[in-house]
């Protein structure tokens, strides 16, 4: 580990980690990162802050070596480098957890945390599963997994218990310089506690820390530092005990934002949607309605089961028990296309694996959902199509240089954008959104909201999932809560508190 040495004069120097000087990157038709400059201390965290196509992502994965800058140098450990490899980086003490999950469905947890690593033992270098296991176990212990078994297969896992992964692979390795791009998309309060925890622990043995994350009240709990990026130009650093939100935001995006949650003036109408009785071998008799013109949001920690509610309703798991009531029709496990053609539509938490073509374009990944609607006399209208993409690129301000575009060049949060704008092009009647805003930053939360209220004001019923306490508040007419399966709680706005919903996901109420 890296830790401060002492002068002369007997006072403690922290030291620079790492020093990225210069740093340019083009891809065809955009500058991702222009001359970018960043400085990073022994025992600091660094909050690096920008939109969606800052360039954060891409500066990241320089240092990570997947990418090579086209100019600038990187110097880690006083040694100067044009480029390294990903293992070149890995060797040099630098660990990355991704924005975008990396795992391997078909291993188990200790084979994903110790990737690269597995010990061995004897001359034919065989695999020493019982040390293998026994590592695993105190690192999952250490990032709160320790009720999990080395041996669980992470297909078995829910999103938030691999995002624990993908950070318990980082903590194996002995990191000098760790990056952190958006670790709590996927976790809950009381996860996000003992991430910090986790945090502050490797601060103290001298790790420098970069952590990139869209959620300002972390930033001001957690970093040391903040530097800002704004359309791939560095912008300014600031202190974090010296700055506030409106300031951060303002260097970010160019302008003031204003009223981060827009208020809603909207009719709540009859009931559009109901779920009656629904069971699994997990759920445990789900009854919910959300009306016309409400957003309904569902709460709980993770494993409290509501992304299984919501699979469930859309066709993609199968219910054991149960209806569910539309335009006053019951019906129960339909296909997705068959909930698709009810008026149901759904953005899936995961985009990397279930939203999104990466190798498609942008235009196909928008329009795909509802190919009737671009057919002209038994064809595609290829020339409608071009046109309705950029229709939902303007209409949710989608950073892509053309709509034919690939998708899997977009960062994380354009992306995020291309998924809902997918959904929304099906004319919904019912919109389920499983963490809308995940990896999306400041702006663009607020674009998302505006057209939240537009669902509403347009009569459309929402469900919504978020493990932002404060978004999930703000943004609700009633929210159920979950804890193990079960509906704990039915809370209407005006009776909402952070410390109540929590007691409720927890199963104390």
């Amino acid at each position: 580990m890296v830790r401060s040495k002492e002068d002369k004069a007997g006072e403690r120097v922290v030291e620079k980690v790492l020093e990225m000087k210069g740093i340019y990157k083009a891809f065809p038709g955009v500058v991702a990162v222009d001359k970018v400059d960043l400085d990073l201390y022994g025992g600091e965290v660094l909050a690096l802050m920008g939109e969606n196509g800052a360039g954060k992502s891409t500066l990241i994965k320089i240092l990570s070596g997947m990418y090579k800058a086209d100019e600038g140098e990187i110097i880690v450990g006083g040694k100067s480098y044009k480029e390294f490899t990903t293992k070149e980086a890995i060797d040099l003490g630098i660990g990355i957890i991704y924005q975008e999950l990396n795992y391997l469905n078909d291993l188990t947890i200790a084979e994903n945390i110790l990737l690269g690593q597995v010990p061995t033992s004897g001359p034919l270098k065989k695999i020493d599963y019982k040390n293998m296991f026994e590592t695993a176990k105190g690192i999952m212990e250490r990032v709160g997994l320790g009720y999990r078994k080395p041996t669980d297969m992470v297909s078995e896992l829910s999103v938030a218990e691999k995002q624990l992964i993908e950070i318990a692979r980082a903590f194996s390795r002995n990191v000098k310089i760790l990056v952190m791009d958006e670790p709590t998309s996927a976790l809950n309060e009381v996860e996000t506690k003992k991430l910090f925890e986790l945090i502050r622990d490797i601060k103290k043995d001298g790790v420098g820390v970069i952590y990139i994350s869209h959620r300002m009240e972390e930033l001001f709990q957690i970093a040391d530092r903040v530097e800002i990026m704004r359309d791939g130009k560095y912008i300014t650093t600031l202190n974090v005990k010296e700055t506030n939100t409106d300031e951060i935001v303002a260097y970010m995006v160019g302008r003031e934002v204003n009223d981060m949650y827009p208020s809603r003036d909207c009719k709540i109408g009859e009931v559009a949607f109901e779920v009656k009785g629904l069971s699994t071998s997990y759920l445990k008799d789900i009854n919910l309605q959300v009306r016309a013109g409400e957003v309904v949001g569902l709460f709980g920690l993770m494993g409290a089961g509501r992304s299984e509610v919501c699979r469930c309703v859309v066709g993609s798991q199968k219910a054991d028990k149960g209806t569910l009531v539309m335009n006053g029709q019951e019906f129960m496990n339909a296909t997705p296309l068959e909930a698709l053609k009810r008026g149901i539509s759904y953005v899936p938490a995961e985009r990397k694996t279930e939203g999104v073509n990466l190798v498609a374009p942008v235009r196909d990944n928008i329009t795909l959902s509802n190919l009737d609607k671009i057919k002209r006399k038994g064809k595609l209208d290829l020339k409608y199509e071009t046109q309705l993409a950029e229709e939902w690129v303007k209409k949710l301000s989608v950073k892509t240089p053309s709509v034919m575009t690939e998708a899997g060049t977009l960062s994380g949060g354009n992306q995020q954008k291309l998924v809902i704008a997918k959904s929304l092009n099906t004319d919904p009647s019912v919109m389920i959104l499983n963490e809308p805003t995940r990896g999306i930053d400041v702006g663009a939360k607020v674009e998302i909201y505006n057209l939240i209220n537009e669902l509403c004001s347009q009569n459309k019923a929402v469900i919504m999932i978020s493990s932002e306490l404060p978004e999930i508040m703000a943004l609700s007419d009633r929210i159920y809560v979950l804890c193990e399966g079960k509906i704990t709680g039915e809370v209407s706005k005006g009776d909402y508190s952070q410390e109540g919903l929590l007691k409720y996901a927890i199963g104390e109420c």
